[in-house]
C-alpha cells in the first residue's frame, strides 16, 4: 500500500516536472507545476497538521492506520488533532475517517463516534496503512506519521503537505474508494 502510495505521488509530481513552463522559487518549498510542496520531518507533522485542521472550511477526509486518545492526557499534541477533528464536525464540515479495523490501535475511534464523527473501520480482510489527509479538496497531507503519541512526539518521521487541486482529488477519489469499501 505505501509503495502504491509512494508510486503513484511520483507519477504525479513527475507529470506536474513534466507540465512546468517555468521554474518559480519557493522559500523551503518546492513548487511542481500548481502544486505547492511543503517538506514536514519529526515535530512540524502536529503544528503543519493541527493548523490546517483549524483552517478547513468544508470538508477533512482521514485515512489513517494509528488514530490515538489519551484521556488522561488532555493536553498531548494526539489529543489536540482529535478534539480539532470534533470541532470540524460540530462546524458543520464533511469529516469522515477511515481507520484500521485493529481498535487496539485505534482507541480514538469510540470517542470520535460518540462526539458525532463520521469515522469507520476498513474491511478485515486488509490493512489501512495509510496516514493520509485531504482537506477542503485542495490541501494533502501523507507520509509516515501516525496520529499517535511515538509518531508525533518521539519518532523520526518524514511527510509532505502538497496543496494542489489536481492531487488532492486524486487523493480524495481514493479516500472515498476506501469509505465505500464494506
Amino acid at each position: 500500500m505505501v509503495f502504491v502510495l509512494g508510486l503513484a505521488l511520483g507519477v504525479i509530481l513527475a507529470s506536474e516536472v513534466m507540465n512546468l513552463a517555468s521554474e518559480r522559487v519557493c522559500p523551503q518549498k518546492a513548487c511542481v507545476g500548481e502544486a505547492e510542496v511543503v517538506p514536514i520531518s519529526d515535530r512540524g507533522y502536529f503544528p503543519a497538521v493541527h493548523k490546517a485542521l483549524q483552517e478547513a472550511k468544508n470538508s477533512i477526509h482521514i485515512a489513517a492506520f494509528e488514530l490515538k486518545y489519551y484521556p488522561n492526557n488532555t493536553g498531548s499534541n494526539e489529543n489536540l488533532i482529535v478534539e480539532d477533528i470534533i470541532s470540524a464536525s460540530r462546524r458543520g464540515l464533511d469529516v469522515r475517517i477511515v481507520v484500521d479495523e485493529y481498535s487496539q490501535a485505534n482507541n480514538a475511534y469510540d470517542y470520535l463516534r460518540a462526539s458525532g464523527v463520521n469515522i469507520k473501520q476498513d474491511k478485515k480482510d486488509v490493512t489501512t496503512h495509510a496516514k493520509l489527509v485531504v482537506i477542503d479538496g485542495r490541501v494533502v497531507i501523507l507520509g509516515s506519521t501516525n496520529f499517535s503519541y511515538f509518531a508525533l512526539e518521539r519518532n523520526n518521521e518524514v511527510d509532505v503537505l502538497i496543496a494542489s487541486e489536481r492531487v488532492a482529488a486524486y487523493f480524495n477519489d481514493y479516500f472515498e474508494s476506501l469509505w465505500k469499501q464494506e
